[in-house]
């Protein structure tokens, strides 16, 4: 459900499933992860807790991250460059980086060559993107959700067991299986969809101290 509201019994429904299929259940921050991202879902405006957040794709993050009782915005200001990148270098100080193609839901996503960010027309352009694991299921299919340029706070899936799928025939009826990502309008990339240029994740959620959740 977009907008403002979400639906609360949904979301508790897929908190379940994902704890269920996944390799342990989910804890509690991630839990509270997982909701904000479906309360911003389909906003084209960040407000959340008071606070008023960048409608672009760092924004989107931590903006989540502080539904979550989370301040990820301070620590970003100790690092130079675009938001992602201080994202980014962020995690890496944290030594919070990691590469799987199975991550957890509350990780945050950093995709390359989302789009020609320096205009040269080359491939050359990276951390041009983030987002967050809402959901893994069985099949390794990731929901994450993001900042679509054109749509807003949107949610979008991936499989990294499948990276050069994007549309599947499955008994008749198409199925999606990798979201586009490379902007519309860059310059043409074989790599286009989401699982071939994610980079790497990052697990903010056990990089931050425990006692900045919910006030401790």
């Amino acid at each position: 459900m977009g907008g403002d509201g979400y639906n609360a019994a949904g979301v508790a429904e897929q908190l379940q499933r994902s704890g269920a299929e996944g390799e342990d259940r989910l804890n509690r921050i991630q839990a509270k992860l997982v909701e904000g991202a479906h309360s911003i879902r389909g906003r084209s405006q960040l407000n959340v807790g008071g606070r008023r957040f960048n409608t672009d794709c760092t924004g989107t993050v931590l903006a989540i991250y502080w539904f979550a009782g989370i301040d990820l915005s301070t620590p970003l200001a100790d690092y130079r460059g675009n938001g992602v990148t201080r994202l980014y270098r962020f995690l890496e100080e944290e030594r919070a980086l990691y590469k799987t193609r199975r991550p957890k839901p509350g990780d945050i996503i950093f995709w390359d060559n989302t789009y020609d960010r320096n205009d040269d027309g080359r491939v050359n352009d990276y951390l041009t993107h983030t987002g967050m694991v809402v959901e893994v299921e069985k099949d390794g299919t990731v929901h994450y959700v993001h900042h679509n340029y054109r749509k807003g706070v949107v949610f979008a899936r991936m499989n990294l067991y499948r990276p050069g799928v994007h549309i599947e025939t499955i008994d008749g009826r198409q199925q999606l299986i990798n979201s586009p990502m490379r902007m519309r309008g860059s310059p043409n990339y074989d790599k286009w969809l989401a699982s071939q240029l994610t980079r790497s994740f990052g697990r903010a959620w056990e990089a931050v101290d425990s006692s900045a959740f919910l006030g401790g």
